[in-house]
């Protein structure tokens, strides 16, 4: 289907905003560009690249809502994201690695666990995930928890009693009716 067909689709059920993954490809952007052409719901764009630099420059020219950058993709070290515009910046780790690894990206506004295997859609969500959450909420009071992966009704509510602040679904949505689904998701 075209993009602009779903992009409209979901518009009308409200969502909260379109979660874009980018495995290290700059033309994301055109995507984003087509988006913005037709909706102003925000962008949440999750960067997997060992090299985020290179896109600094279109998340400013795109004014980007919200940016993820994969930890593991990082290899551990330290990036200087652009500080413009709206920009919230955070950092996605697998279920895998500890959440101390945040320490070294405080500056960062939130974090993303990935509760699932990366790239394998219609994933099961990681329960370990949930002390996980815990864990950090308690450590990092003052950051946002967005979570990806195998997200469902019954998840969500845990999650949002949790205090997480945003879920990232894809099969959920796509395998249901996407207005009762999103109804289950809230």
């Amino acid at each position: 289907r075209p993009l602009r067909e779903i992009v409209s689709e979901l518009e009308a059920l409200n969502i909260n905003s379109f979660h874009i993954d980018c495995k290290d490809n700059l033309n994301v952007f055109k995507d984003i560009e087509e988006i913005r052409s037709c909706s102003h719901t925000p962008i949440d764009l999750h960067i997997i690249s060992p090299e985020p630099e290179k896109f600094y420059d279109k998340i400013t020219e795109y004014d980007v809502e919200y940016v993820q950058f994969q930890y593991e993709d990082l290899q551990g070290r330290q990036i200087n994201p652009p500080k413009t515009g709206k920009t919230k910046y955070g950092l996605g780790i697998t279920t895998s690695t500890p959440i101390e690894v945040f320490d070294n990206y405080s500056d960062f506004d939130f974090i993303l666990f990935m509760t699932t295997i990366p790239g394998e859609s219609g994933g099961q969500f990681a329960k370990q995930n949930f002390q996980r959450i815990r864990k950090f909420r308690q450590r990092y009071q003052n950051k946002e928890i967005f979570v990806d992966g195998g997200v469902n009704g019954e998840v969500s509510f845990i999650l949002r009693n949790m205090g997480v602040s945003s879920v990232v679904t894809g099969s959920f949505l796509a395998n249901n009716s996407a207005g009762k689904a999103l109804l289950d998701l809230r």
